[in-house]
């Protein structure tokens, strides 16, 4: 077994070397070498597998529109929301009220620009609440306990959803003074 783990731990040089040499030391110990020792055998080491990694080609440009000037509402035009997606809290999760603003974390495609008139909105159980949101990084208050589902929205400069998230279904516990912990 301790000869195994010397294999082991040389291995890596021996791969390096052009040609390894096996013989057995006066004790019986299977030693290793890159230089042809008296009795000494030699061993074929087959190649190992490699992954040629390419590099991805360059964009062609055709889904890139560069940023327009002007009002949020005309740089609104040339952003085309595919997906946008709640990272926090996760589907099914269940979440300890510590006293403190609920945290959302809300991911779009592309990533969401604040000032281009679009806005984020959240839907809390099948209700949307009044409040637009600028980022990502969204707190929410007042959030009683129990199961709630929550869903993002992107609303463009026109206030009609461009794109809604899948509903994620969270679970609010509090500790209770009833139950000590």
């Amino acid at each position: 077994m301790r000869s195994f783990l010397l294999f082991l731990l040389f291995f890596p040089l021996l791969v390096a070397a052009k040609e390894i040499y096996r013989s057995t030391g006066a004790d019986g110990v299977p030693l290793f070498s890159d230089r042809e020792q008296k009795g000494a055998e030699k061993i074929e080491i087959e190649s190992l597998p490699t992954t040629e990694f390419r590099t991805p080609a360059p964009s062609t440009g055709a889904d890139f529109r560069p940023p327009a000037k002007g009002k949020p509402a005309e740089r609104a035009q040339t952003i085309a929301y595919r997906r946008i997606t709640i990272e926090n809290p996760a589907d099914d999760a269940v979440v300890w009220a510590t006293g403190q603003p609920l945290a959302i974390f809300v991911t779009t495609d592309p990533p969401f620009e604040a000032g281009s008139g679009y806005s984020i909105g959240l839907r809390l159980d099948g209700k949307l609440l009044e409040k637009r949101f600028d980022s990502g990084n969204i707190s929410l208050e007042g959030i009683d306990r129990g199961t709630h589902t929550l869903q993002a929205v992107i609303f463009d400069p026109m206030d009609k959803v461009v794109v809604a998230s899948p509903l994620v279904t969270f679970h609010l516990k509090r500790h209770s003074i009833l139950h000590p912990r």
